[in-house]
This record gives C-alpha cells, structure tokens and sequence, in this order.
C-alpha cells in the first residue's frame, strides 16, 4: 500500500484532532488539572542501618514514638535498597499487615479491635496489598460508626 503525503498528512491531523479532544475531556472532568508529584514527594523514607528505603505516603498505619527516628525527615543520606532487601534485615521492628481494596480507598475501616492488637505488637506497622505496600486511606482508620 502507497501513502501520499496528503494520506500521512491527514491522518496526523486527525490523531491530533482526537487527542486534543481527549485532553479536552479530561480537563473537563479535572484530570489533566492533577500536580504530577515526584518519587520522593509521595513517599515515606525510613532508615536503618544506612539503608533506606521508600514506603508510600499513607502506608504506616501505626507508628510507635520510639520509631519515629526511622523516618527521615531532613536530608536523605543510606543506601537504597529494595524493599525486600530492607524488611529482610530490619522484620524485627517491621509488621506487615494486610488490607482489603475497600479498606485501602476508605470504603470499608479496619477495626478498632485490629487497630488496638496492632498497636500491643509495639512494631511500625506497614499496610500491604498481596506483595505490595499500599497506601490506606484516613478515612479506613477512623472509628466505626455506631448503628442503633
């Protein structure tokens, strides 16, 4: 099949043509309108050991005072590494706890009963999604509502 310059020119226009309108769309609907945010800027960094390793912001659900120093706050200074690598050599003080979908988005709470035995495990405590760390949602911790 043969393309003309006419043929290549006018598909180009229509490609554009559509994702202008695309663009349109979606700042209609406020996606486009979104901050992009850097690797660092949606993370929780901790250290230990002169490593770090990035944790999504949102992802700690319990943080005991004194691991509060496990949280860099200034500048960054380790090695990073995996976060396979990481929980190999630093479990002790690492509790993995897993969430549901509606939990990580709000839609549904983590008990106050889980909430207080997570709290007696004296340990960070990291929501995870199957093998992923996950960012919860504020609203999954807050206390269940009472139905009369």
């Amino acid at each position: 099949m043969k393309f003309t310059y006419l043929t290549v020119l006018s598909v180009a226009f229509a490609a554009t043509i559509g994702s202008t309108v695309q663009l349109q769309a979606e700042a209609e609907r406020g996606f486009s309108k979104r901050e992009k945010k850097g690797l660092l800027e949606t993370s929780t960094i901790l250290q230990s050991r002169g490593k770090i390793a990035l944790v999504p912001k949102g992802a700690i659900i319990i943080l005991p005072k004194h691991f509060k120093s496990k949280i860099v706050t200034g500048k960054v200074k380790g090695e990073l590494v995996s976060w396979k690598k990481f929980i190999a050599v630093n479990g002790t003080w690492i509790h993995m706890f897993p969430v549901t979908f509606d939990q990580a988005i709000g839609k549904k709470t983590i008990t106050q009963e889980q909430l207080k035995r997570l709290r007696q495990l004296n340990k960070i405590v990291i929501a995870r999604r199957g093998t992923n760390l996950v960012s919860v949602s504020p609203k999954a911790l807050e206390p269940e509502e009472k139905k009369d």
